[in-house]
């Protein structure tokens, strides 16, 4: 026993003499950053993985003071297709949207729980429909839902930042795994 109590009194004493920071929320003020994200959404980790809905998903980020907020979307695999044909696609969508606060365990490494939802849908494509993105200038096809299917997702998401600027990630939740890009839109005009 003695050992032990010798062994925490020497590591806490070495902890405060390396003068760390952590969990300095001081730099949470400076925190305006805007990101894209990119990774598999749909899964669901339930004691063992479920890819039935996953497939890539696009979304963006958004953080303000430290408070964080993703989104990140599959569409359906036939929707923009650009041939018109009688075929109809037994398709799905998943999304998910997290919210979160940063912790800052160290100056460059940040710790963000996240709390959110999640939803899968599954549908038909039908190939024969046509319709007219008019801003992008692109053909879809109409994609009716079949099922939906609602969650609620947990995880947690860790950053790095090599410069004091740019911040690069990764999002693990329960139904989500993705990687995150992001600039610091205060720390980039300095």
């Amino acid at each position: 026993m003695k050992k032990v109590a010798l062994f925490a009194v020497l590591f806490s004493m070495m902890t405060i003499s390396a003068k760390a920071q952590w969990f300095d929320f001081s730099q949470n003020r400076m925190d305006v950053s805007i990101g894209l994200n990119l990774g598999m959404v749909g899964y669901h980790f339930n004691g063992e993985i479920d890819k039935t809905y996953n497939d890539l998903g696009f979304g963006v980020s958004f953080s303000l003071v430290g408070l964080y907020l993703d989104f990140i979307y599959q569409s359906p695999e036939h929707k923009w297709g650009n041939k018109i044909t009688p075929d109809m696609y037994h398709d799905h969508t998943a999304l998910t949207i997290n919210l979160g606060y940063k912790i800052p365990v160290l100056p460059w490494l940040n710790f963000t729980p996240l709390i959110g939802y999640s939803n899968e849908t599954t549908g038909w494509t039908d190939c024969s429909t046509v319709n007219v993105d008019y801003e992008s200038h692109s053909i879809y096809h109409d994609y009716d839902v079949e099922n939906r299917y609602n969650h609620f997702n947990y995880g947690a998401g860790l950053s790095v930042k090599p410069i004091s600027w740019l911040e690069i990630g990764g999002v693990c939740t329960s139904h989500a795994v993705y990687g995150n890009l992001s600039v610091n839109l205060m720390k980039l005009k300095k």
